[in-house]
Formats: C-alpha cells, structure tokens, sequence
C-alpha cells in the first residue's frame, strides 16, 4: 500500500508540470488493452495539419505529449496536452500559437481474453480537459466517453476506437458548442526483422471519420484515410502516419487537409 502511495505521488510530480504544456491523441495503439501495472509510457508527437476556408489556408504544427499510467492491470490513467504554433493564417479565424489545455483520461479493463493464438481486449473510458491556462477565457471543458476494442490474431492487430466528445461544454448553460462522434479503425501486420534481435516493422492503415453536431449550425462530417508504419522494440517505438483527408460536407466553409504524424514512444 505505501509502495502504491509513493509511486501516485511520483508520478503525479512528473504529470503536473507536464499537463501544463501537453496533448496528444494518435495512432491507434493497443486500443483495448490495457498496459501492466505500475509501468509508465511516454509518447511524443509532431503533426503537420492544414486547412482550408475558401481559397486561404491555415497550417499548424501540433507538438503534444501523452503519459500513460498503469495504475492497475484493470485502469490506466492518462495525461495529455500539446503546443500548437500556427504557422500560416490566411482565413478569417482567429487562432494564435499557445499552450493547449490539458487532458485527463481514465481506462478500465472491460474484458481480456489472452488464448493461445489471439488476443481479444476491450476497455471502457471517460476524461475532460480542464480550462487552467492563462489564455482559457471561455473556461469550458470537453468531456469525453468511449469504447475501445483490440484484437490481435498472430502477426496482426485490429484496434478500434469509438468516441463521444462534447466539445467547449458551459457547465452554467448546461450545453455544448459542438458535439463530436469519432470512429477509428487501425490495421497493421507485424514483420520481424531480420539480423536485428526484438525489433519488428509493422506497416499500418487506418480509417477514421468523425461527425459534427454544432449547436449554431447544421451537421458535418468528415473523415482520413490514413498509411503508416511503426517500427517496435519492447520499450521504444518510431510512428509515422500519413492523414489523406476525405471531406463529405463541409462546417462554416471549412475544408480539411492532409496531415503528417510523426512520433515517439517510450515504455517504462
């Protein structure tokens, strides 16, 4: 029990300066699953995103950060936040480069079933981000619940992702200013190297789509279809991803465009 004490005092002193500075979402990775108690992962990104109003677009580049958290071998804790630098700003919206807000998750262990040629997982989770940076006016928070779900057959893994996100929520008003559905389905194919001990080359597809409820307006929807890769060893792994937009209505005039992901992440 101490022991227990001592490693959530720590690792809340390692997450509280972080969640100052950090967000991260990412390649669908162990979706359902949920990681071994008491170990920490680490996981930082680079991404490349630009969109379009009209003729004029806006390109950002998003650095955010996840820590991970195996409290249990049931519940996984999650910390998340990012910088985002607007490199380019041609349209009407008024965005500026700024620490986001950051982004508390929880994971449970819904079903584990580890059999002798697959593995099947499924996990519940809940989170909000919390409005504590200097430049959070609006101070509205973005709470999120959803399904995950893993299945790894052999060499390969099928990760799903369903969520539900009211985005910008003004707990006074009791509503949201947007309310988002996600979907994402990641496939991938392990392929073991050869001459090079524990390190395994795993191709990936994804596929996500995510629809728009505003309150002010009409619906959206849009979606990426998205190669990449990953390159694995037990405690370090490199991610690439590259989003090919697919826009099937547009919100406000606005179009997305392609992005590109690239990424780190670390097991302790």
């Amino acid at each position: 029990m101490i022991n227990k004490f001592l490693n959530i005092t720590l690792l809340l002193a390692f997450l509280l300066p972080l969640a100052f500075n950090s967000k991260a979402e990412g390649i669908s990775v162990d979706a359902g699953l949920t990681p071994a108690q008491d170990r920490i992962i680490v996981r930082m990104q680079y991404r490349n995103i630009i969109n379009k109003m009209g003729d004029n677009r806006m390109v950002m580049h998003m650095m955010p950060v996840v820590v991970a958290y195996g409290l249990s071998p049931d519940i996984t804790l999650m910390m998340r936040n990012g910088y985002r630098a607007v490199g380019e700003n041609e349209t009407m919206m008024e965005m500026e480069s700024q620490w986001m807000d950051p982004f508390l998750m929880g994971k449970v262990k819904l079903y584990r079933l580890n059999a002798r040629n697959y593995t099947i997982g499924v996990a519940g989770f809940a989170g909000t981000s919390f409005p504590i940076r200097n430049g959070s006016t609006s101070k509205t928070y973005s709470p999120v619940v959803g399904l995950n779900a893993s299945y790894r057959p052999g060499l390969w893994s099928f990760d799903l992702n369903n969520a539900y996100e009211w985005v910008n929520y003004h707990s006074g008003e009791k509503q949201s200013e947007t309310r988002q559905m996600h979907l994402n389905l990641a496939i991938s194919r392990n392929i073991i190297l050869p001459g090079i001990e524990n390190w395994v080359l795993a191709p990936v597809q994804e596929f996500s789509f995510v629809n728009d409820n505003p309150a002010s307006s009409e619906s959206s929807a849009h979606g990426f279809i998205s190669p990449g890769f990953q390159i694995v060893s037990p405690h370090l792994k490199f991610e690439g991803l590259y989003q090919i937009a697919v826009n099937s209505s547009k919100s406000a005039g606005v179009t997305y465009g392609n992005r590109l992901i690239l990424g780190l992440r670390l097991m302790f």
